[in-house]
């Protein structure tokens, strides 16, 4: 039987998860919250992993991040990358590809890009991307 003391911390670690949950526009954030909630409401590991299909492993890492972090353990480290372009090289681009629509696709824009600004990406989803600033 649980005490006093581990009740009110129970409590408030649902209340403080529950304003997570509720909060984040992040799934994977939600999921990890969600999941951490369920274990200290009692339920098993299949049950949560069945209920949010994720798996015991992804269950436990968010519960280990919780225990140690608090709901700050369950927000996303990644950001995504800095810009390779400043505003200002994407607003020379876009000048270049207006005044001249016949380099508007992918190959010339890369060309251009490499001997401008010595820069390659390694995706072409970034050079669709700064062609569709100009469509």
């Amino acid at each position: 039987m649980e005490n006093s003391a581990q009740l009110d911390s129970k409590s408030t670690d649902l209340k403080e998860l529950t304003e997570f949950i509720n909060s984040t526009k992040n799934v994977r954030e939600w999921k990890k919250g969600q999941a951490v909630k369920l274990i200290i409401q009692g339920f098993s590991y299949r049950e949560v992993s069945q209920r949010l299909h994720i798996s015991y492993s992804s269950i436990a890492r968010a519960k280990k991040e919780y225990m140690a972090q608090g709901v700050s353990g369950l927000k996303l480290k990644y950001k995504g990358s800095q810009s390779y372009l400043t505003e200002v090289q994407k607003a020379e681009l876009k000048i270049w590809l207006i005044e001249q629509p016949e380099k508007r696709n992918t190959s010339d824009l890369q060309r251009h890009i490499m001997e401008i600004y010595n820069l390659v990406f390694k995706s072409t989803q970034s050079y669709y991307d700064l062609l569709k600033m100009v469509n």
